[in-house]
């Protein structure tokens, strides 16, 4: 007896603007999740069966991971109920329920957007498609890219999306109980610094954040107010990206898993002493960034009828 097909039912929230419309009806997952915008709502339609219904929301959150590696957008979801289906051509065509606060942009912003809402969730699936494997083979990225996710959704200022974004990096940078601090600042100040971010920056400030993660999670009390919190995210997403840029490659996917950490670590290491090393590393982490790279606009401002607008849509 074959297994029931079934449509799980999800809201996005905050991957596009509530009031832009999708052109088109966008796949993803090869024909397994459809995404349609009805009113301010962006309906996902999971395609499954009895056997895999304990993995739908990681399924979704999969692809809300990736799009916070190309946008500050924090994109989270709701829903899960399911409905039985005769058959895949059915999938989106059962309808559903739910409800969201909208939020107001002028008409002249909407329609702007709405020329590359679809391009954008085409390029997380994408970009999700040509890495998931890299992330779902090497735990500490997974653990990594789950607590950036998080970071996001609680936002960086809370102290709770600080101490995800460190953890991390831990994950990424950390390979022992020892000297903690001094491995993730010298390492992510060393990568940074190869795809043009200034490292003696990025050295002091992963310095400074690590010591407030330690104050926060030992209970040593609030934090002063710190502006340049931000850039602990824009430190640890591109970390995460050049590591799966990293793992990738062919050569090192063929290390075993248990060593995989422990030898691009000692690469990253080398590479500090060896000039030839450093430069065909930053060689290729710089072609690797072009995958991530989003051709499209973020931003849309002009005149419209109420006056200027400027508006950053993901």
């Amino acid at each position: 007896m074959e297994n029931q097909l079934w449509q799980w039912n999800f809201v996005i929230k905050g991957l596009i603007p509530e009031q832009v419309k999708l052109k088109r009806k966008v796949w993803l997952n090869k024909g397994e999740l459809l995404l349609e915008k009805k009113g301010d709502k962006l309906h996902a339609y999971l395609l499954g069966d009895d056997k895999n219904r304990f993995n739908r929301e990681e399924r979704i959150a999969s692809y809300l991971r990736f799009s916070c590696l190309i946008s500050n957008n924090a994109p989270d979801f709701e829903g899960g109920s399911g409905v039985g289906l005769k058959s895949k051509s059915e999938l989106g065509k059962k309808e559903f329920y739910s409800t969201s606060i909208r939020s107001v942009l002028p008409d002249e912003a909407v329609a702007a957007i709405e020329n590359y809402a679809h391009k954008f969730i085409g390029f997380i699936g994408k970009l999700h498609d040509k890495y998931i494997t890299v992330v779902s083979n090497n735990e500490f990225i997974e653990i990594a890219l789950d607590y950036f996710y998080e970071a996001e959704k609680k936002f960086v200022y809370s102290n709770e999306g600080f101490i995800s974004a460190v953890i991390s990096m831990e994950a990424l940078f950390n390979e022992g109980p020892s000297d903690i601090k001094y491995k993730l600042s010298h390492r992510a100040a060393f990568l940074l610094g190869l795809c043009d971010m200034d490292p003696i920056e990025a050295f002091y400030k992963l310095k400074d954040f690590y010591n407030k993660r330690s104050k926060l999670v030992h209970g040593g009390g609030a934090l002063p107010h710190d502006p340049d919190r931000h850039l602990v995210s824009r430190y640890t997403r591109r970390s995460i990206i050049i590591f799966m840029i990293l793992l990738n490659n062919e050569e090192r996917q063929k290390i075993s898993k248990n060593k995989r950490k422990i030898e691009i670590l000692k690469e990253i290491d080398h590479a500090m002493l060896d000039q030839a090393m450093r430069n065909t590393l930053k060689k290729e982490i710089k072609k690797g960034l072009k995958n991530f790279k989003l051709n499209i606009p973020s931003t849309f401002e002009g005149e419209g009828k109420r006056g200027y607008y400027r508006v950053t849509a993901w």
